[in-house]
C-alpha cells in the first residue's frame, strides 16, 4: 500500500546563476518505507520528485534518498528497525496510521562521547619530545609524527591516535568540533573568554 506524500515545497529560488532550475516532477504517491542498502533502518518519506529517470524522497527525520541505490517496501520486514523520527512525524502528520508493529524504533542523539579518533590527530597541537615523537596537546597521548600535507600545504603533525588520558573536556555547544590552540592549551574556540575550559 502506498502513501500519500507531502508536495516538495522548497525555499530555493526557481533560478540557479541566471538559468531557470530542473525541479522534475513531484510525486503525490510514494513507498510506505525508503532505505539505503547500506543503510540501518527504515525510513518514512515524506515528499518526492521523479527527475532524471528515478525517484528521489525527502525523509521525515531531514535526510533525502536518492534512486540510485534505494531499497522501497510498502511491508516492512519483521524485526528490522524504523528511524523513529520519521515514524513520528509521519504519523503526527496524519500521513499514515500506526501499523501496530513489533519493529524496534530506533533514535540515536547527539550526545557529548568521546571521540573514537583524538581531535588533536593529524594537526600541529603538540609538544615534540623528539625527532618525530610528540605530546598531543588534546589529550595527553605520545604519539608518532609525519609530515602531511602536500607541496603547497607541508605540515609536520601527529599522526591518527585514539584519545588519551587527558582529553581536553567536550564543550556542551560544539563537543570536540571547535577546538583550537589558545595560550598554549586546546578548547572550545566558542570560551575564548574564560579563564578556564
Amino acid at each position: 500500500m502506498s502513501v500519500t506524500l507531502e508536495p516538495p515545497l522548497t525555499r530555493s529560488g526557481v533560478t540557479l546563476a541566471g538559468r531557470a532550475i530542473d525541479w522534475g516532477t513531484p510525486l503525490t504517491t510514494g513507498p510506505r518505507y525508503v532505505r539505503t542498502p547500506n543503510g540501518t533502518r527504515w525510513h518514512r518519506p515524506r515528499s518526492g520528485v521523479h527527475r532524471n529517470g528515478g525517484n528521489s524522497y525527502s525523509l521525515w527525520c531531514g535526510q533525502h534518498a536518492r534512486h540510485e541505490s534505494l531499497l522501497t517496501t510498502d511491508q516492512l520486514p519483521a524485526g528490522e528497525p524504523l528511524c523513529g523520527t520519521c515514524e513520528g512525524r509521519a504519523i503526527g502528520a496524519g500521513q499514515d496510521t500506526w501499523p501496530g508493529t513489533a519493529n524496534p524504533l530506533v533514535f540515536s542523539p547527539m550526545r557529548l562521547t568521546p571521540p573514537k579518533r583524538c581531535p588533536g590527530s593529524r594537526t600541529t597541537w603538540c609538544e615534540e619530545l623528539s625527532w618525530n615523537v610528540g605530546r598531543c596537546l588534546a589529550c595527553g597521548a605520545v604519539t608518532p609524527m609525519r609530515a602531511s600535507g602536500g607541496p603547497y600545504n607541508p605540515r609536520w603533525g601527529l599522526t591518527n591516535h585514539p584519545p588519551g588520558p587527558t582529553l581536553v573536556p567536550g564543550c556542551p555547544f560544539h563537543a570536540w568540533r571547535e577546538l583550537g590552540v589558545v595560550d598554549g592549551r586546546v578548547r572550545c574556540l566558542c570560551k575564548l573568554g574564560e579563564a578556564t575550559a
